[in-house]
């Protein structure tokens, strides 16, 4: 491991040893990758223990060492541009304050004859 890595590793692994009993509190493959940790597993090795990117192996250990220490963790959820989050026909892409982005019907012209009027007769 180099400098920083084996540093923050040691970080890590001090604020998750202030609660021994936290893998047996998080799901199952999250509790792997701590219980690997404590064992002394490098990174890379509890990432192909797990299947799990090395990344998201330090996203666990960094939340899990969090908690450990009892800094409270909070859940962010993104969208992202363009993200459709409201349900219905419109998606939730309706008036928008900016004027309209082209997904309204039509507005229909009184003045135009239609089918229940015997229009084309």
């Amino acid at each position: 491991m180099e400098g920083s890595t084996q540093q923050r590793m040691e970080q890590l692994l001090e604020q998750l040893r202030l609660d021994p009993g936290l893998p047996d509190q998080l799901p199952s493959v999250e509790g792997t990758m701590v219980r690997g940790a404590l064992e002394g597993q490098s990174v890379y090795e509890i990432a192909s223990n797990t299947g799990a990117a090395e990344s998201r192996v330090w996203q666990v250990l960094s939340s899990a060492a969090r908690q450990a220490s009892g800094r409270k963790i909070e859940q962010v959820e993104t969208g992202g541009l363009g993200s459709d989050t409201d349900p219905g026909v419109t998606g939730g892409y309706g008036d928008t304050g900016f004027g309209s982005i082209g997904n309204e019907p039509p507005e229909p012209i009184p003045d135009e004859p239609s089918e229940a009027t015997g229009a084309g007769e």
